[in-house]
């Protein structure tokens, strides 16, 4: 019967999980015959328990280190020292330095125990004549001492563990590394006849029998990192899936085409044993892999783990492992899950089979697309398009933990990572949105060159993916050619997302909205909502949207032709305006383009290519592949993109409505207004308004105004 008097809390990268002891588990004692108890099996396929506490083993007190039951070592000692044996050992726990106690282990022999600097420690270990090191800090202590390291032994996981130092005075030394990132050491010196030799008999005899039955399949990659400049270094981690261990003759990486071999250890990978191979200058345990281009793990491409002509493929994620200031490692799936109070998202060497599913992770078909914006947000007058954004709404019935999921834009890969669990009908804000830091439903995501047209996707550690968005926007009329999210001026359109169909995000009064707390961005963007649920498709009646100024040939600029500024202008007859329109310009040979637009939510809405020439101070929407053609008879149509109705339709030609005068120099769009209750035709007459370029006095039109 064993009870744990003291726990230990976990080291960097690791958390305490419970075990069975295996049948089949060889001890190299017998019970209560020896104080001290070292056990090696690197055949264990159960579970294993990673400690250092203080326990009752068959009724008496016991130290117990390293990765039970595989790889440990069992210390028991007397009753009447365990209080003060205690209290040292929370000592240790807490980075406490305290003056050395003395008393007698279960055999009556004497032991000292106490906590150290690491000047101290290392001075108790000078003359040492073989050491077993589980950190490797203690690797080249002393070059006159024999060390083995993890290339005699082998651990499921591959993390700091306990080291024990024969000295030349015939004591033992166990030394307990620091807690997480302190920097205190347990030490705890005492005397065993036949240790040294025991531990060297064990491991040898059970790696000649890892050789002996090692057989010859493939490793798989679980996990690698490659930021560059960080204090953890670049590494890759393999795992042994089997139940046998695996032969490491004959195996290699291929990093793009790159081969390296896999360093020589014991010769073999034990059952479900992780192992980390990383660049020199890696902060924890880790076997050292020379030639490896390790910059090459931020490029897109795979890494394979072969031997022969066969191969483990590994995909890597084409892009850094840096998201705002926490790190992440790829998972060849996803990113790392993490708690939002980490700087380092990631398990090195950590045994898979000790890693269960969280029960409340996320599933990515829970998830739709609720508005994105790829062109950023205005902010002070200016276009901030590093704001680029996605709001997805959760529709799942269960309260979930988002962390394990990644999103997928474009060539843009991304972790997520809110600091709550999100439960049905939130919504997750996804973005470079520094006025959202601090929200618990927004995650950091830095965007960059993506479009409408890319691709969206959401997927978890598993590798399960839902398509949130196919990058076709679809209407009742088919497929624009092209799709116009912003005016000349920086505002930008969201598009948004209900019921499977796309639209274009409506006006946002944010007067009326008691939710908004960011009043002054949501002045300047008033068709975006990010992180509020608002893309919700109301339809909208008794429409008469008509085409009222066209500017087909453009403008002069004193002699200088400029057909950028050509122009359509589209003014409603109803109060009740839609929020956008369905553009098709055909061409007397049959090729149509066609453009979805926003319209003004009141007054005269304006298309062009960009800022014109001739009227500077007039905003837009801007199409920059804008053009009319200025031959042929062409034929403009406007329709309801929800609908397919068709609002108006208008043909011109060169001969008109408008002018197009080279000879002297005039050009005068084609206005429309009512005579006598009939709709006509006619050129355009400047009336002073709007701002005119005094250059351009030989152009008469009147965009963004009522003749």
């Amino acid at each position: 019967m064993r009870t744990i008097l003291f726990t230990i809390a976990p080291i960097i990268f690791f958390s305490s999980v419970s075990c069975k002891q295996d049948s089949g588990s060889e001890l190299l004692w017998q019970k209560n015959e020896k104080s001290v108890q070292f056990q090696y099996d690197p055949f264990y396929t159960g579970e294993p328990k990673l400690l250092s506490d203080l326990i009752h083993e068959n009724g008496q007190p016991c130290l117990i280190s390293g990765e039970d039951p595989g790889f440990k070592i069992q210390i028991c000692i007397q009753e009447e020292g365990i209080s003060e044996f205690a209290k040292i050992l929370f000592a240790w726990k807490e980075g406490i330095l305290v003056s050395e106690f003395s008393s007698v282990l279960s055999d009556d022999s004497e032991y000292k125990l106490g906590t150290y600097p690491f000047s101290g420690i290392k001075k108790k270990l000078e003359g040492s004549k073989f050491a077993l090191v589980g950190d490797r800090k203690f690797k080249s202590l002393s070059s006159s001492a024999v060390t083995w390291d993890r290339e005699q032994f082998n651990l499921k996981n591959h993390f700091r563990t306990f080291s024990i130092f024969f000295l030349s005075n015939g004591k033992f030394v166990l030394v307990l590394s620091p807690m997480e990132e302190g920097e205190v050491y347990l030490g705890l010196t005492f005397e065993a006849p036949g240790l040294e030799k025991e531990i060297q008999d064990s491991i040898i005899s059970k790696n000649q029998v890892g050789l002996e039955t090692c057989d010859s399949s493939l490793p798989t990659i679980t996990e690698i990192f490659g930021e560059t400049n960080t204090s953890i270094g670049r590494w890759i981690e393999i795992y042994n899936p089997n139940t046998m261990p695996i032969c490491e003759e004959g195996l290699e990486l291929i990093l793009l085409g790159s081969k390296v071999s896999i360093p020589k250890t014991t010769g073999f990978l034990s059952p479900y044993e992780a192992r980390v191979y990383a660049e020199d200058s890696a902060s924890f345990e880790r076997i050292s892999l020379m030639g490896i281009k390790w910059g090459d793990l931020k490029k897109v491409g795979k890494i394979d783990i072969t031997r022969g002509d066969r191969a483990f493929e590994f995909s890597l994620p084409g892009t850094g492992y840096l998201f705002g200031e926490t790190y992440y490692s790829w998972k060849g799936n996803s990113f790392s899950n993490c708690e939002s109070n980490l700087k380092f998202c990631m398990d090195p060497g950590r045994n898979q089979i000790a890693g269960s599913k969280n029960e409340f992770s996320c599933d990515p078909g829970d998830f739709e697309l609720e508005e994105l914006n790829p062109n950023g947000l205005l902010h002070k007058s200016i276009l901030r398009e590093d704001w680029k954004y996605l709001d997805l709404i959760y529709r799942g019935q269960k309260i979930c933990d988002p962390s394990s999921l990644k999103i997928n834009w474009g060539k843009n890969l991304f972790p997520i990572r809110i600091s709550k669990k999100i439960s049905e009908g939130e919504i997750l804000s996804i973005g470079n949105l520094p006025f959202l830091l601090g929200s618990p439903s927004y995650s950091l995501s830095i965007f960059k060159s993506v479009t409408t047209n890319d691709i969206v996707s959401l997927s978890d550690s598993n590798g399960k993916e839902k398509l949130l968005w196919d990058g076709i926007f679809r209407t009742s009329k088919g497929i624009p050619t092209r799709l116009v999210l912003q005016k000349t001026n920086g505002e930008t359109v969201s598009v948004c997302f209900e019921n499977g169909r796309s639209f274009l995000h409506s006006y946002v009064n944010a007067k009326l909205s008691s939710d908004f707390t960011q009043s002054a961005l949501d002045f300047e963007n008033p068709r975006t909502s990010v992180g509020r649920k608002f893309c919700s498709k109301k339809d909208v009646t008794a429409a008469n949207i008509k085409f009222s100024e066209i500017s087909w040939m453009g403008s002069y600029h004193g002699s200088d032709p400029i057909s950028k500024d050509r122009f359509l202008e589209f003014t409603s007859g109803s109060e009740n305006s839609p929020d956008s329109a369905y553009l098709e310009i055909v061409q007397g040979n049959g090729t149509a383009t066609s453009i979805l637009l926003p319209l003004e939510k009141e007054g005269l809405s304006l298309l062009s290519s960009g800022k014109s020439i001739c009227f500077p101070k007039t905003e837009f929407w801007k199409d920059t592949a804008f053009s009319l053609p200025s031959s042929g008879s062409n034929t403009l149509k406007v329709y309801d993109p929800y609908t397919g109705e068709l609002w108006d339709e208008v043909t011109y030609s060169s001969s008109g409505p408008g002018i197009n005068d080279t000879r002297n120099k005039i050009r005068k769009s084609a206005y429309s207004k009512l005579e006598s209750g009939a709709r006509v035709w006619s050129a355009s007459q400047y009336i002073g308004k709007p701002y005119r370029d005094p250059d351009c006095s030989l152009t008469d039109a009147n965009p963004g105004t009522l003749e």
